[in-house]
C-alpha cells in the first residue's frame, strides 16, 4: 500500500513537472505572454531569463510607439515589451506603459529628457597613446549576417551572406584609419531568429579574449519607409544609426552610459546622425561587458551605400567616445572573471521550487492535511528503500534458519547424554 501511495507520488510530481515545463515552453515561445500578465499587474520578472526577448519581427513589419494622446513618436522592427524605455533624437526619454499587439502598437509615456552634453575637453582624450598600450581595441561582429539592403543587394535577405557583412567591415575599415586596432569576425549564425544571439554569443566571447576596450553588434532595421534613417552625410545620402541596449544584463547602467556618451558626442559633432537609444527587453549579449552596444546602420529600404556612409561617420567618432570613457589607466572589458554570466541557475532554481509546490500540494489532498503531509514525508525513506527491494529483508530470514538449526542439534545431544 505505501509502496503504491509513493509510485502515484512520483507519478504526479513527474506530470507536475510536464506541466511546468510546457508553460515555460509557452512562455518562451509567446513573448506578448509576457505583456498580457504585465497589464495586469502580475510581475514575472523572475522568469526573464527564460524567454526569447530579443525575437523581431518579419521584416517590414514594426511597432508604432506612440505617446498617451496618439501621436507616432517612434517606430521599430521588433517586439516591444511594457518597461521598454526610449530616448527619442531631441533626447526626450519615454515608457512603454501598455502594448497592443493586434495593432502592433506601443503607448509610452514621458519620463523626462536627457541632458546629455558632450564636453569639449574629452574629444582630445588622448587615443594614440591608448592604442600604443594595445587598449584601444574594439571587438566587430554581426549577429545576423543574412540581413541586406534591398536597392543594393537585390534582397532583405542573404542567408550567410548579406550586406550587413560588408557594413560591419567598413565599420571596422574606418576605426583603423583613425588609428584604433579592430578586431572583426564573419562567423555566421543563420538563420534570423531570436536564438541567433545564442548562436553570436560564440563569437563575442572569441572577440572578448583580445580584450577589446568595447564590442559593437552592427544591424540594420526593417522598418519599410526608406526616409525613416535617411540622412546626409557629409552632403551626401547616408543613413541614421539607431543605439540598442538591452534591459536584462548585470551591465545596463554602463552600457546605457556608454550610449550616452555616444549620442552626446554625435548630438554636437553630426546631429541627426544617431536616430535614438532603445532600451530593450532582452540581453543581446551585453552582459558580456560594460562597453558592448547593438547598432541598427538605416533599414532594408535604404541602399548599402547610404549605410556605409553612415557607419563610416560613426567609426570616425568612436576613438574620442572610448578614449573619454576610459581615460587613462582604465582595464579594459573582458580582464576581470566572471563577465560571462546567463542567470541560468536561478530560473533552474525556480522550476524546482514549482516542483515542490507542487508536491507539497499533492501530499496535503493524499492525506487530508498538515499532520498526515509530516507522516508521509517521516516514512518516505522506509518507502523508497521497500519501492527499491527487500534486499536486506531477505538477508535476515537466510540467518534465522541457521540458528533454529543449532538449537535443534544441542538438544539432541543433551539427550544422548
Amino acid at each position: 500500500m505505501e509502496k503504491n501511495i509513493f509510485n502515484r507520488f512520483v507519478f504526479v510530481l513527474g506530470i507536475v513537472f510536464l506541466l511546468v515545463g510546457g508553460l515555460l515552453f509557452y512562455y518562451e515561445k509567446n513573448p506578448q505572454v509576457y505583456n498580457t500578465f504585465a497589464q495586469s499587474g502580475i510581475n514575472l520578472s523572475f522568469l526573464d531569463t527564460l524567454g526569447s526577448w530579443e525575437k523581431e519581427l518579419a521584416c517590414g513589419d514594426y511597432f508604432s510607439l506612440v505617446d498617451e494622446t496618439g501621436k507616432e513618436l517612434d517606430q521599430i522592427s521588433r517586439f516591444v515589451f511594457i518597461g521598454d524605455e526610449f530616448i527619442l533624437e531631441d533626447n526626450n526619454h519615454y515608457k512603454v506603459v501598455k502594448v497592443e499587439h493586434q495593432q502592433n502598437k506601443a503607448i509610452a509615456k514621458l519620463v523626462g529628457k536627457e541632458d546629455l552634453v558632450w564636453r569639449e575637453e574629452w574629444t582630445e582624450e588622448p587615443v594614440a597613446a591608448m592604442v600604443a598600450e594595445n587598449r584601444g581595441n574594439v571587438g566587430v561582429y554581426m549577429t545576423h549576417t543574412d540581413e541586406s539592403y534591398v536597392p543594393t543587394d537585390g534582397t532583405e535577405s542573404k542567408p550567410g551572406n548579406g550586406g550587413i557583412l560588408q557594413v560591419g567591415n567598413v565599420f571596422a575599415n574606418n576605426l583603423k584609419n583613425k588609428g584604433v586596432a579592430s578586431q572583426i569576425s564573419f562567423n555566421k549564425h543563420d538563420p534570423h531568429d531570436a536564438n541567433a544571439y545564442h548562436r553570436s554569443r560564440k563569437t563575442a566571447v572569441q572577440l572578448l579574449k583580445n580584450n577589446p576596450i568595447a564590442i559593437v553588434d552592427v544591424h540594420r532595421d526593417g522598418i519599410p519607409d526608406p526616409n525613416f534613417y535617411k540622412t546626409r552625410v557629409k552632403g551626401l545620402p547616408g543613413t541614421k544609426i539607431r543605439l540598442v541596449v538591452g534591459r536584462q544584463n548585470p551591465h545596463l547602467s554602463a552600457n546605457l552610459a556608454f550610449a550616452k556618451s555616444i549620442k552626446a558626442y554625435f548630438d554636437k559633432t553630426s546631429p541627426g546622425l544617431i536616430k535614438g537609444i532603445f532600451l530593450g527587453k532582452g540581453n543581446y549579449n551585453q552582459d558580456l561587458g560594460p562597453r558592448a552596444i547593438l547598432i541598427e546602420v538605416g533599414t532594408h529600404t535604404n541602399s548599402r551605400t547610404a549605410a556605409e556612409r553612415g557607419v563610416t561617420r560613426f567609426a570616425e567618432g568612436i576613438p574620442h567616445i572610448i578614449g573619454a570613457a576610459v581615460g587613462p589607466g582604465a582595464p579594459p572589458p573582458g580582464t576581470r572573471p566572471g563577465l560571462e554570466r546567463t542567470g541560468t541557475g536561478k530560473a533552474i532554481l525556480w522550476i524546482f521550487v514549482l516542483a515542490i509546490v507542487g508536491g507539497g500540494a499533492f501530499l496535503l489532498l493524499s492525506t487530508g492535511g498538515w499532520q498526515g503531509s509530516l507522516t508521509k514525508l517521516s516514512e518516505l525513506g522506509k518507502e523508497f528503500s521497500n519501492y527499491l527491494g527487500p534486499k536486506k529483508i531477505e538477508e535476515k530470514s537466510e540467518e534465522k534458519p541457521e540458528k533454529k538449526s543449532k538449537v535443534c542439534v544441542e538438544e539432541k545431544q543433551k539427550e544422548k547424554n
